[in-house]
């Protein structure tokens, strides 16, 4: 990211939404992200020869990085996916372990188009970061990433709704959420988690569909106890 005082200029995807969609017009202020936990206050002041966005950088932001919120996700149908990494980063998930799971659909996810969605969905909700996307792994294997933070949960749409234990802080302390696909984990793989040390965590009275649930988990990972 630029230092104030300094000019840059967005990509073209990026200069389209700001400059046909938003119709943002010189003069006007906007906030710029890198996707490093960096962001800068900045003047649009046009557009190239090539149609990109140019700007003069005001003031330059430094935000921390957020703490870890790891989704492991059994893959549903493709639609779902894209709905669930969308809600998922809008939600402040840092990263998304996909797994495919005993009801996950045939098919291997196309890894541009998911790294599309979740770039669009930064750029939507204004995160200067962007959550990593990993996989698809068979759940032994996610489940041996020795990165998983020790607080772990599992989603349980239509379940009960246990309080989050005192001596934990979820807004600083890292944790890890299992989200099923459709017709949720077989009985085998709800098994293999708990043995894992992932905790049953209810989503309301409901069952929801894959996205809804990503959603409401790390809604109430950010709550906290």
């Amino acid at each position: 990211m630029p230092e104030a005082g300094e000019r840059c200029h967005a990509a073209a995807r990026e200069s389209h939404h700001l400059l046909h969609v938003l119709r943002a017009r010189p003069g006007e202020r906007v906030r710029l992200v890198d996707g490093h936990a960096t962001a800068a206050i900045a003047v649009l002041e046009g557009a190239d020869e090539a149609g990109c966005a140019c700007f003069l950088v005001v003031e330059r932001l430094l935000t921390p990085p957020p703490p870890a919120r790891i989704v492991l996700l059994g893959l549903p149908k493709p639609a779902l996916l894209e709905e669930a990494l969308t809600l998922g980063t809008e939600g402040g998930a840092t990263r998304f372990l996909l797994v495919r799971a005993r009801h996950s659909p045939p098919g291997e996810p196309r890894a541009e188009r998911l790294d599309r969605v979740v770039r669009t969905a930064v750029t939507q909700c204004g995160r200067t970061d962007v959550p990593a996307l990993q996989g698809p792994h068979v759940l032994a294997e996610a489940l041996r990433d020795p990165s998983l933070p020790p607080t772990r949960w599992l989603g349980a749409p239509g379940g009960p709704s246990p309080a989050m234990p005192g001596d934990v802080d979820q807004r600083d302390a890292g944790a890890a959420v299992a989200i099923g696909p459709e017709g949720g984990w077989s009985p085998e793989e709800v098994e293999a988690l708990l043995a894992a040390g992932f905790a049953p965590l209810g989503l309301g009275p409901f069952v929801l569909r894959t996205p809804s649930a990503v959603g409401a988990a790390l809604a109430r990972l950010w709550d906290g106890p």
